[in-house]
């Protein structure tokens, strides 16, 4: 019985062998997958990383580009039209939105002009003036000298007439004109201090209403077209000053200035 019972457990023990040969190859196989498993996640990583890193480098040649082409479209902006300025006459045609600026209530500056290329900068101011007695709205017309890249070497103070002009769509005769003489104790004519300047103003350009009931005549799709003139032929031009303004008159330098402004 001992016998058969050794026998019984050897050919259990040689059914087991297989089993657990088995097993160590199974447990060899994991071990191979793992280590494979784990090269595959360290290069996945290392993908990654590089991914990323290219995205970022791809990103920011993108950026470059983007910039350079803000850059050149700036340049060949400024080179085609280079600063707004007055036309051969000494004029400048502004528009702007009435409806707006009526809704808005705010005022609203028009964009710089300049009087030559090394000239003078200059810019409209537009509001709704409110006459408390009347009740009655008034467009607002502003004149103000804005900081220019050649202020000092500009004949001061800024020293010709203008005249400003909302223009008639249908008759020109008819332009509602206000004009603005010149006068050396006028603020708004001096040099600027602090690269700040008062604006001269005319409060009570016209009616408000006007405007709105003469649509077609002076309103298109909602715009007005202010035209603004700078005589640089008036004798006012050339007043006699004051002392301090006589050293500016006859300073040869700032003479030669002023006519090579001119005719720039």
């Amino acid at each position: 019985m001992l016998t058969a019972s050794i026998e019984r457990i050897d050919l259990i023990a040689q059914d087991i062998e297989p089993i657990i040969q088995n097993c160590a190859n199974l447990t060899s196989e994991r071990q191979k997958h793992e280590t494979k498993i784990a090269e595959i996640r360290a290069q996945s990583v290392k993908i990654k990383e590089s991914s990323d890193k290219n995205a970022k480098i791809t990103e920011n040649c993108y950026q470059q580009f983007v910039d350079m082409d803000k850059l050149l479209d700036g340049i060949n902006l400024k080179s085609i039209t280079g600063p707004w300025l007055l036309s051969s006459d000494n004029t400048y045609t502004y528009k702007f939105n009435l409806h707006s600026l009526i809704n808005n209530g705010q005022t609203v500056q028009s964009e710089p002009v300049h009087t030559s290329q090394s000239g003078y900068k200059l810019a409209l101011i537009y509001g709704v003036f409110l006459d408390e007695k009347s009740q009655k709205r008034y467009l607002s017309i502003s004149f103000i000298i804005l900081p220019g890249e050649f202020d000092a070497i500009l004949s001061w103070p800024f020293r010709f007439p203008i005249t400003i002009s909302i223009l008639n769509l249908k008759e020109t005769k008819k332009n509602i004109n206000h004009s603005i003489p010149w006068n050396f104790q006028t603020v708004a004519f001096n040099k600027l201090i602090n690269n700040t300047n008062v604006p001269f103003q005319i409060s009570q350009f016209c009616l408000v209403d006007t405007l709105l009931d003469n649509t077609n005549t002076y309103v298109q799709d909602g715009l007005i077209f202010v035209k603004i003139h700078i005589d640089f032929m008036e004798p006012s031009a050339n007043p006699t000053p004051n002392k301090e303004g006589l050293r500016t008159i006859q300073d040869p330098i700032q003479t030669n200035i002023l006519q090579n402004m001119l005719t720039n």
